[in-house]
């Protein structure tokens, strides 16, 4: 049986660009930062969706540019 998840979730971004959904109940992992304020997590992954045009890291988009 599954445990339901948390309501509230945060966008997150590490150093190289990726994000991530997170559940805001919970401290940010290292490495990541918060980038959003909380909401659903449907909202959180429109937000993702809508920020992140690029799923390579931001070093190998800067040496290809």
């Amino acid at each position: 049986m599954t445990q339901p998840g948390p309501d509230q979730w945060i966008c997150v971004r590490n150093s190289e660009g990726r994000w991530s959904v997170w559940p805001a109940d919970l401290p940010v992992p290292a490495g990541w930062q918060a980038e959003s304020a909380p909401a659903d997590r449907g909202a959180c992954l429109a937000e993702i969706e809508a920020r992140w045009s690029d799923p390579r890291p931001e070093a190998l988009q800067e040496a290809m540019a």
